[in-house]
């Protein structure tokens, strides 16, 4: 690819972000049950996890390449927070008692939500019940991400801990970071049989944390996840994303 044509793509992704962060509702999002795990199989709704959409038909359609293309164009900031009030909007409107489940992104952490979205912002803090999602890269600024850390709890909000059962340094931030839920997906490469997981799990007990299942998606997982001492499930087996039941 020529410079130029790089020059072109870039204005042209810039063009698809900017309608995207003006006009949110684009974004989606899509909500995805969280089960509580129970003995007897009735495994409950207990929250949901909102995912955005990136625009149909253009290289930005993927979820992460959108989130990719924001973030070398340094508006991964300004996407973000009008992916998160977008989701306490649809929220709200839906009445959602259940837990609601957000992965703020690093370039958030620490900074003011926009003026046009604070109304939004502020209810959502009030009446609804929030966890944020920390993943292995949130963890390039450890500073940052336990201001970060402070400033959800300030607010009543959960913290998971994404599956970081391979990444030593972030594993050992369990202790550290006392979150709420961790976070084991069973699609893993080489599986969840494996040392790692175990001891990653064994953490999450001394943390005193819950441990969630992630790519649950036939009742085999749902034996996994059992197996694993998970209490909380997410994937296939429990339904697609899509929007919020109302009531």
């Amino acid at each position: 690819m020529s410079l130029t044509d790089e020059v072109v793509r870039q204005r042209a992704h810039r063009t698809i972000i900017e309608e995207l962060i003006a006009e949110p509702q684009r974004l989606g999002p899509d909500f995805q049950p969280i089960h509580q795990l129970t003995g007897d199989g009735a495994d409950p709704v207990v929250g949901y996890k909102a995912t955005g959409r990136g625009k149909a038909g253009t290289e930005l359609g993927d979820t992460l390449t959108l989130l990719q293309g924001a973030q070398a164009l340094g508006l991964a900031e300004r996407l973000d927070w009008a992916f998160r009030c977008l989701a306490f909007e649809q929220a709200l409107a839906a009445r959602l008692a259940a837990e609601l489940h957000l992965t703020p992104e690093p370039e958030t952490f620490g900074t003011p939500v926009p003026p046009r979205l604070a109304a939004i912002f502020s209810r959502g803090r009030r009446e609804l019940r929030v966890a944020a999602e920390v993943h292995d890269y949130c963890f390039g600024d450890r500073a940052a991400l336990a201001r970060a850390i402070v400033e959800f709890k300030s607010w009543g909000w959960r913290i998971v801990v994404a599956d970081t059962a391979d990444v030593p340094d972030a594993v050992a931030q369990l202790s550290e970071l006392q979150p709420d839920v961790v976070q084991v997906d069973l699609s893993r490469p080489g599986g969840v049989a494996t040392p790692a997981v175990q001891r990653f799990v064994e953490l999450a007990g001394e943390v005193g944390a819950a441990v969630m299942a992630l790519s649950v998606n036939r009742p085999a997982d749902r034996e996994t996840a059992l197996s694993l001492g998970a209490t909380y499930a997410r994937g296939r087996l429990f339904g697609q994303p899509g929007s919020l039941p109302t009531l």
